[in-house]
């Protein structure tokens, strides 16, 4: 961007119009990155300019007085970017530059009144170094700094890109396992189909550290106390994620689970050859012993009123856990379950129920395939996922898709259940379907084809089309027309003093975004009480990232595979069938990030 100079600004070089361009040439061979140019009128006649560049760790200025009626070089044939500041120039001073790549002939401004330019106005002696959030980052909910805690990856210092990815994710080594990894799609690799594997990094910043530190618990301190005590209703991960941030900002925290353990939907839904219950447990317990937070487990609150007497604030992360119905006759026959049932037998209670050896699941999404897949682990021979639409539209992950296929799961689409027949064994009448036209989600309608379809036998049927939320109306929170919570951008309810996130207000989601839930909420509730909430995203200036030498030798590098048990071995039990990346690989796949947060 171009400013004008309003202060003396040391230089480190003088020029004159003749040695303009070997300077700049001589810069360029040496890696220095152009920043912006200042301007500034030294009397009627002259007009002075500073060039502005980062070398190495450092800026430097280059200084030069030419006369205004003079065409001054452009250096875009050096510096194509400069473009900007060259043309902006031309508008606020009237100077003129020849061999211009790009000349907009006096129009770079917005308005000729009002002189906003393209980029934002900058302020000061310095001129300012100019970064990005990265792609990555702003694609993640909880706005987590990935490019960051990957280049620690890279440096081989799993304890700093921890933390930094606690400071606005609690939970790293829940999410390295769990997380569907939106950031994934916004790296730039992705366009080349191969994408950092941002996810594997997270576990094995997560992994390292624990290795390093003997567990997940720090030693960390919080701010003072500030007299002010917070209720949080749920021990999921927004639950968990406003508790630790809460107390981090000095307010003692109460929370309180209904079930006898931590985790929510994480503790039922997510089976444990994905995520092991004592890596969920050890963390979150870690996060709310780091900071003081009083747990009450099996303790389930459904009047508001009484309880918020003790408290200045609250906030409502109750999830969501009604499984949705099937909509056919005979749902509800013996040896009919719905999956949320069936996976808390088996993930929180460590039962192995007897399913028999032929189950159908119906349903498309990840729980379908959660369902599928644990049904395969008790021993089920047989397992067959009916979907009323095309594999296409699936909204199960692909990796999910494609990893139930791996371990023998059938699957049977553009089939609707109709009706279900009790007995041993059951029946189920599937109408066959075509794709229509798209409906309001994009996708293809699934249309009947009148007179087709057929009936199939067994064992178990487990029903996984989603599930919603219930809200107990003795809460006296305001609902709208889908039974969520009704919140605001601040996730403020309805009520005093009470603030709502997670799946209770936006219906299942992921973890990531629970968490991003809980810091708006915990930022909102230390406003009211009297704080000043947390930061806001902006990229780290005081961190110096160099550019990476050759993008086309990173471009030829692999992306990492994610390590995990072949499929004869790992349906054989609940073991964690994804491994962590070898140190050395983890490095390497960190290696292969553009850095472009830094060095666009």
């Amino acid at each position: 961007m171009i400013y004008e100079i309003t202060k003396d600004i040391t230089y480190d070089r003088d020029m004159t119009p003749e040695t303009l361009l070997p300077i700049m040439e001589d810069l360029k061979s040496k890696g220095a990155r152009f920043l912006t140019i200042s301007v500034k009128d030294v009397s009627e006649t002259d007009v002075e300019l500073m060039y502005h560049y980062e070398i190495e760790d450092h800026v430097e200025n280059f200084h030069m007085v030419v006369p205004k009626d003079k065409p001054i070089q452009s250096i875009t044939g050096v510096y194509i970017a400069a473009f900007i500041a060259e043309n902006e120039a031309q508008d606020l001073f009237k100077v003129t530059f020849k061999d211009l790549a790009v000349d907009l002939g006096g129009k770079m401004l917005k308005d000729d009144i009002s002189p906003s330019t393209l980029l934002k106005s900058a302020t000061g002696s310095q001129p300012p170094i100019m970064r990005k959030l990265g792609k990555c980052r702003e694609e993640c909910p909880a706005m987590v700094n990935i490019p960051k805690y990957i280049r620690e990856v890279e440096t081989g210092d799993p304890t700093a890109a921890y933390n930094t990815i606690l400071d606005r994710a609690p939970i790293p080594a829940i999410l390295g396992r769990v997380c569907f990894a939106p950031c994934q799609e916004g790296c730039r690799q992705e366009q080349e189909t191969k994408p950092i594997q941002i996810r594997l990094l997270k576990r094995s910043a997560a992994d390292g550290f624990k290795e390093l530190n003997g567990g997940l618990k720090r030693d960390i301190t919080c701010k003072a106390a500030t007299g002010k005590k917070v209720a949080v209703i749920g021990g999921g991960p927004a639950g968990v994620g406003a508790a630790y941030h809460l107390g981090l900002l000095g307010h003692k925290v109460t929370l309180y689970e209904r079930a006898n353990t931590l985790g929510g939907a994480m503790a039922w839904g997510i089976p444990k050859y994905r995520l092991p219950k004592d890596v969920m447990n050890e963390e979150l317990m870690a996060r709310l012993d780091e900071v003081g937070a009083e747990v009450k487990l099996g303790v389930e609150v459904e009047d508001l009123d009484e309880l918020m007497d003790g408290y200045d604030a609250g906030f409502l992360a109750i999830g969501a856990d009604k499984c949705n119905s099937l909509r056919c006759e005979g749902e509800d026959s013996e040896g009919v379950l719905n999956f949320i049932d069936f996976l808390t037998a088996v993930n929180v209670r460590d039962e192995t129920p007897d399913i028999g050896n032929k189950v159908i699941v119906i349903g498309g999404g990840n729980s379908a395939m959660d369902a599928a897949r644990t049904a395969k682990r008790l021993g089920v021979e047989d397992v067959t996922v009916f979907y009323r639409r095309t594999q296409q539209e699936m909204p199960a992950s692909l990796h999910e898709v494609q990893g139930a296929m791996e371990e023998g799961i059938n699957f049977d689409f553009l089939s609707t259940q109709m009706k279900i027949t009790p007995g041993k064994p059951l029946k189920v009448y599937f109408q066959a379907m075509v794709p229509g036209e798209p409906d309001e989600s994009g996708r293809r309608r699934p249309v009947p084809v009148e007179g087709v379809g057929s009936t199939v036998e067994a064992d178990t049927i487990i029903s996984a089309i989603g599930y919603n939320v219930v809200v107990p109306a003795s809460m006296g929170v305001e609902v709208d027309r889908r039974g969520r919570i009704a919140a605001s951008e601040t996730l403020k309810t309805n009520r005093d003093k009470i603030w709502a996130g997670g799946d209770a207000v936006f219906g299942p989601t992921s973890v990531i975004a629970s968490l991003r839930d809980a810091r708006i909420a915990a930022s909102e509730i230390d406003k009211y009480l009297g704080g000043e909430g947390l930061d806001e995203a902006v990229a780290d200036l005081s961190e110096f990232v160099t550019r990476q030498v050759d993008i086309d030798d990173l471009m030829g590098l692999p992306q990492a595979n994610i390590p995990e048990l072949f499929p004869d071995e790992r349906v054989t039990s609940f073991i964690e069938f994804e491994q962590c990346l070898a140190k050395d690989l983890a490095v390497t796949e960190a290696s292969r990030c553009w850095r472009c947060d830094w060095n666009e």
